[in-house]
């Protein structure tokens, strides 16, 4: 059913496409629109026999043409003959199609164009043939030439164009698909590094259960508060066993040799760009995010640095909120044996007080007054923590209250770009 829907559409794009033409050489012989729209429709649906779908274009259009030239005043006659010749022209044009293309199975563009300029040209010449009798009249074949390479030529462009404007789509979309990826994947290691960090915290609970049972034991204490202790000891020990699974099985998800693997610091930047501007327009804020990166370098913990940078802008664009003309400032250059991250804003600041505790775990002042919802405080600690952790290097900021804020990282050189082999 569908494929009956679709080859009757295409007869009717070419039945109506057939309206749109010149007469030449001929009375009643037309250059119209729908030979160039047919080889293009032919070649997109590649999976109908061409036979089939020509006869049908050939019944359809030439009798919408023919019912067009009735109602017109054309003579009943001279209607009859023009569509019997109409319909030739499409049933040559399948035939010769067929045979010289659709039975090919490693068939080009460069087949396609010769094939319908094949298919143009003889057709053409059959109907103008038949038009004018079989006289002698040479002349008109090399016309009808031009016309067919005129025609092919464009109707092969149109197909390079279509082709063309799908594959940016499809660029588009895996570009799309590989940003969410980078996001997705810096996240979870970001997560996965937390989480590390917390089984040390873990244990220490672990040691401080034991040595209380162990303290209990030596002083004659109820042997309830003994075993509890104990309990406790070995609760600990069973969750730290489930948070090491979780760790592992979040740290299988990712390739490892893809950690290796090398990325531009432009290319970083235009995806955590790309990533903040559609945020902003999103939510119809007046920020104005600008990027200056002064020394080109490739990054090996790619994933880390995202997670870094965009946390920082995000921060950013929190900090300026609704306020008129914001602007987040991001400057990447190479001092000495370092490179420096500046990430600068026009937001509110800072309060001086909160200056020595905005990189402590769960210090935040994001509070939500309607849901009562206050933010986990783990963002700046996070930021800090790979930053001191992963790339060895050190974060600073400042910031006055009612005027923004800076933060500026620097990492070594040798430390972020990796290994040079």
């Amino acid at each position: 059913m569908k494929k009956v829907r679709t080859i009757f559409i295409v007869a009717t794009c070419i039945a109506l496409a057939s309206q749109v033409s010149i007469n030449l050489f001929a009375n009643g012989f037309i250059v119209a629109l729908s030979v160039i729209i047919l080889p293009v429709l032919l070649y997109f649906n590649r999976e109908f026999n061409p036979i089939k779908l020509t006869c049908i274009v050939g019944i359809v259009s030439p009798v919408y043409r023919g019912i067009m030239l009735y109602i017109s005043n054309t003579g009943f006659n001279q209607v009859v003959n023009l569509v019997a010749t109409d319909m030739l022209f499409y049933f040559i044009y399948g035939i010769i199609y067929y045979f010289l293309y659709w039975q090919k199975t490693n068939a080009n563009l460069t087949n396609f164009f010769a094939s319908i300029f094949t298919c143009d040209f003889l057709s053409n010449v059959l109907e103008v043939s038949v038009l004018l009798d079989f006289k002698d009249k040479y002349y008109i074949f090399q016309d009808l030439a031009i016309i067919a390479f005129v025609r092919s030529t464009i109707a092969v462009c149109v197909i390079m164009l279509f082709k063309y404007y799908s594959s940016l789509l499809i660029r588009e979309e895996h570009e799309e698909r590989y940003r969410k990826l980078i996001f997705i994947t810096s996240k979870l290691k970001s997560e996965v590094y937390f989480m590390n960090k917390n089984i040390t915290g873990i244990e220490e609970v672990m040691k401080k259960a034991y040595y209380l049972y162990k303290a209990l034991s030596d002083n004659n204490y109820p042997v309830e508060f003994k075993n509890t202790s104990l309990a406790i000891a070995k609760d600990v020990h069973e969750i730290k066993k489930d948070y090491i699974s979780v760790i592992r099985g979040l740290e299988d998800t990712f390739d490892e040799k893809n950690d290796n693997v090398k990325m531009d610091i432009k290319d970083i930047t235009i995806i955590i760009e790309a990533d903040a501007k559609e945020y902003i327009r999103r939510n119809k804020l007046e920020i104005f995010l600008d990027f200056k990166i002064y020394d080109d370098f490739m990054v090996e913990k790619h994933y880390y640095l995202v997670s870094v940078l965009r946390n920082l802008i995000y921060n950013s664009i929190e900090a300026i909120g609704k306020r008129k003309n914001g602007y987040i400032r991001v400057v990447i250059n190479k001092s000495k044996d370092d490179y420096v991250f500046t990430v600068s804003d026009n937001g509110q600041g800072i309060k001086s007080e909160n200056i020595d505790y905005i990189f402590n775990p769960g210090f935040t002042t994001k509070f939500n007054e309607e849901t009562g919802d206050i933010c986990r405080g783990i963002g700046l600690s996070h930021v800090k923590g790979i930053i001191n952790d992963v790339f060895l290097g050190s974060i600073s900021v400042n910031s006055q209250e009612g005027k923004g804020a800076e933060f500026i990282i620097k990492i070594n050189k040798d430390k972020l770009e990796g290994d040079a082999n």
